[in-house]
């Protein structure tokens, strides 16, 4: 018989007493995209607007886009708390006008304006140079040089449109472009947080370009090019291999020390010695051991003659800073598998490792060679194997001898040497018949 089952209703609760909402903090700091951006889903042309209907550099927004949403507050007196709030945007005075606008963009060198951006991906894999200036195309094509020359310029929407205006450019950046455009570079609502530069560990001197109390003029460098051979990526070599801005770091004093070291070459005043050269603030006594490259470092120990392939091909390797014979990392040795591999052939050129002993030629080399070949073509070619193993080995000599008997006791010793240059059939089998 079937079974009839009775659902009941459930109980309803007692509907919660309303909690009411706590007023906003007027001293609050108020996040201008987070709002507009983040919580009221705006596109960012709503208020950026370009300077003209063909061009990509972007103007201050003004009275009209904030009027279209905010017309009250500028109907009721400036000192109404929405009013103040609104007009704390751009203005900085209690009684806005015109001679008191902030910087626009608000950047004033505090802080990075863009937060996707890699060098590795926009650099010349050749490292063409521009033929009226002499230095690196790619780098002078997006950084300008201030008037004075003192330090050069970020790039802004009119260096990135000269490639991100092309058909399939991403992000792509035109008179037209929306809010996904510009999320290719910008991330509005992180970079206006206070926090934004400690939190993606953007370092002071890399978002201002400038190192605390250290004066630096690219112009002075620029009059020594031609003697010194200098380019972009003379003291800015890791730039090539950035692949963010959190990795980008200016020349650190070893860098300096190549050139300015204590040297007959190098005027006194511009020497490693003299502070004032390049420290604002007064300095006194000796210069510490990163100003000199007669102090060793710390990892220069005894087994450091033979086990200093690591830090040797390290990317940031600073061999060639006290090493005359090794040379700073050029563009084909940045873009390579092993960046700093390519700099050990100025010391294994030109100088023996320890185990090229008297006997090393007649004897020992073979052996190595056959366990680990790589080893040997860091120096070596093929020709220089051949420039030896193509003549008749001294062993063989008088010849007569040797192929009479002579060999019978080197093959016994060591077969696979013969088989160097001879095979079974084209040598052995002429005789040794079984």
């Amino acid at each position: 018989m079937p079974v009839l089952l009775l659902v009941l209703p459930a109980q309803q609760a007692a509907p919660k007493p309303a909690v009411p909402a706590k007023p906003a903090d007027p001293n609050a700091p108020f996040f201008l995209h987070h709002v507009h951006v983040g919580e009221l889903s705006l596109d960012c042309s709503t208020c950026h607007t370009t300077e003209g209907p063909t061009s990509v550099k972007m103007k201050r927004p003004g009275h009209d886009q904030c009027m279209a949403c905010h017309s009250d507050a500028f109907e009721k007196p400036s000192s109404t708390p929405s009013a103040v709030k609104i007009c704390a945007q751009c203005h900085s005075e209690s009684k806005p006008s015109a001679t008191d606008l902030k910087p626009f963009p608000l950047y004033k060198k505090q802080r990075a304006i863009l937060i996707d951006f890699a060098h590795a991906r926009h650099v010349d894999p050749k490292a063409r140079l521009n033929p009226k200036t002499g230095f690196r195309a790619d780098c002078t094509f997006c950084h300008k040089f201030q008037s004075d020359g003192v330090f050069a310029t970020f790039p802004g929407h009119a260096e990135c449109a000269g490639c991100h205006a092309k058909d399939g450019a991403l992000p792509h950046l035109t008179p037209a472009s929306d809010t996904k455009d510009c999320r290719g570079c910008h991330s509005p609502e992180e970079i206006e947080n206070p926090g934004f530069t400690k939190t993606r560990k953007f370092a002071d001197h890399v978002v201002s370009g400038v190192h605390v109390n250290i004066k630096f003029s690219h112009i002075a460098h620029f009059k020594a090019k031609e003697r010194e051979n200098l380019n972009c990526t003379t003291c800015h070599y890791s730039i090539p291999t950035s692949t963010s801005l959190a990795d980008l770091n200016l020349p650190k004093m070893i860098d300096c020390v190549q050139c300015h070291d204590v040297s007959k070459e190098m005027p006194a005043q511009f020497q490693m010695t003299n502070c004032q050269t390049c420290h604002i603030d007064a300095r006194t006594g000796n210069a510490p051991g990163s100003h000199t490259r007669n102090v060793k470092p710390a990892f220069h120990n005894e087994s450091f003659r033979t086990h200093h392939e690591a830090e040797a091909s390290a990317p940031g390797a600073k061999c060639f800073v006290c090493h005359v014979a090794v040379k700073a990392p050029s563009a084909a040795t940045l873009s390579s598998d092993t960046p700093g591999s390519k700099q050990c052939i100025g010391c294994h050129q030109v100088m023996r490792p320890a185990s090229h002993t008297a006997r090393w030629a007649d004897d020992v080399h073979g052996q190595m060679a056959a366990l680990d070949r790589r080893q040997c073509a860091l120096c070596h070619s093929a020709e220089t194997c051949q420039d030896c193993h193509s003549q008749t080995p001294r062993s063989h000599f008088p010849l007569a001898t040797f192929v009479n008997g002579g060999h019978a006791m080197l093959a016994r010793l060591d077969q696979r040497a013969c088989m160097t240059c001879h095979t079974y059939a084209d040598t052995c089998q002429k005789c040794h018949v079984r």
